[in-house]
């Protein structure tokens, strides 16, 4: 009998492996696959054989994405899911990814996976190997939870993330490749040291502003005011307003509006959502008000941004 391995949350999009699908060339992707004769040269390199990249790339929005690997490959790979869902097949066990949760596929593994046909998952993944990369097999084979909060840190390993992309899409001389395999070594102690990684940025769950920033994080679709926070961190709205502003420089409902504004520029880039769509998730009724919210904020209509975005 077929396992799966169940997840936290409450949504289930799981669905059974497809039959074909497709593995690559998604509006907006971004991915770099070094040749052989380069990964040769990186495992004769001292300074970056123990640990070093092989694949790494972005699909957003991945539609009908699906692999299937008989003898698995050489390399573990890393599949970070910030949006959607997915599910991964190690032997007769499923895994279901969600936004927040990475998995690794060890090295030599058959395995499959696929995007979810209701909400497909947006997904950061790379292919690593290297002597070093079996000391972190304690993380593999496992669906792993990033939890979200104001420390969290998740936009800062997305920017790792691009960052590593990015060097290696500027050209594959010898300076570009040493940095982003040195650079791995960062990205991924965020990921197999998540408490650490988060520890060392200063936040604390028991300040009130942390905790104001939590709360609009899990509020984000929703529409709050001022008296919500201040009610939820226990504190009247005068002194939050003083706190929260000598610490962002911004008071809580700028940072709120702002926190929006972030998630509707992701949900325009990395999905095929129309205007009215974006407003409504975010809690916004009026598509006209949340398109003035936006213009204010961001310097450019919801429109003329996404127009912008398709042309990069």
């Amino acid at each position: 009998m077929q396992g799966t391995e169940q997840n936290r949350g409450t949504k289930n999009y799981k669905t059974s492996s497809p039959e074909i699908g497709k593995s690559e060339n998604f509006t907006g992707d971004r991915s770099v696959v070094l040749s052989k004769k380069q990964l040769k040269k990186i495992r004769k390199n001292p300074l970056i054989s123990g640990l070093y990249i092989t694949d790494i790339g972005f699909y957003p929005n991945a539609k009908h994405h699906y692999r299937k690997r008989i003898l698995g490959i050489k390399e573990h790979i890393l599949i970070y899911c910030i949006d959607g869902y997915g599910t991964i097949k190690i032997g007769e066990t499923e895994h279901q990814l969600e936004p927040n949760t990475f998995f690794v596929i060890h090295a030599d593994n058959a395995h499959s996976y696929w995007a979810s046909q209701k909400d497909p998952w947006s997904i950061y993944w790379l292919h690593f190997g290297g002597e070093r990369s079996s000391f972190f097999t304690e993380h593999f084979s496992k669906v792993n939870w990033i939890k979200q909060s104001s420390k969290s840190r998740i936009d800062d390993r997305i920017l790792q993330f691009n960052e590593l992309l990015t060097a290696l899409e500027s050209g594959f001389s010898k300076e570009n490749i040493n940095y982003a395999n040195l650079s791995l070594n960062g990205l991924l102690a965020s990921f197999f040291y998540v408490e650490t990684y988060r520890a060392v940025k200063g936040f604390s769950v028991t300040n009130p502003v942390d905790q104001a920033i939590i709360f609009m994080q899990k509020n984000i679709n929703s529409t709050i005011k001022i008296a919500d926070i201040s009610q939820h961190v226990k504190l009247s709205e005068s002194h939050l307003n003083k706190i929260f502003r000598n610490k962002t420089g911004t008071s809580p409902m700028d940072y709120f509006i702002n926190l929006k504004m972030q998630e509707a520029i992701r949900l325009l880039t990395n999905q095929s959502l129309k205007i009215k769509e974006v407003a409504y998730r975010l809690g916004y009724s009026d598509q006209y008000y949340f398109t003035r919210i936006f213009t204010k904020h961001i310097g450019s209509s919801p429109g003329s941004f996404s127009k912008m975005n398709m042309h990069r």
